[in-house]
């Protein structure tokens, strides 16, 4: 069965270094890059504060999002590079987590 881990990372070099390590493992992942909604709002204060997403138009650099598809036997590996690049989340903001996927069809 495959599993999609999501992994935030505030970018930074150490986020850089921990997604390099992952690809040396041999991890591929779809990269974006996010921005929280609350650190969009304190950062482009405007005369009112709640609006529509879609009406949020600004670059998005603060953090990016990977999603990686993994066989299940993998993703404790995937886990423990990111645990101890990461210093378990001390050393970089950050946050996973993995669900199931149910199907999957691709290339990549």
């Amino acid at each position: 069965m495959k599993k999609v881990l999501y992994l935030v990372l505030e970018n930074s070099p150490k986020a850089i270094e921990t997604l390099e390590e992952l690809k040396k493992e041999g991890f591929n992942a779809t990269v974006v890059s996010t921005e929280s909604l609350r650190h969009a709002l304190d950062e482009s204060p405007e005369d009112h504060h709640f609006f529509g997403l879609r009406h949020l138009e600004q670059e998005v650099t603060t953090s990016s999002l990977c999603l990686f598809i993994v066989e299940e036997s993998q993703l404790a590996t995937i886990i423990k590079v990111i645990k101890e690049c990461t210093n378990s989340f001390k050393d970089i903001k950050g946050f996973m987590y993995s669900q199931s996927v149910d199907n999957y069809e691709g290339s990549i």
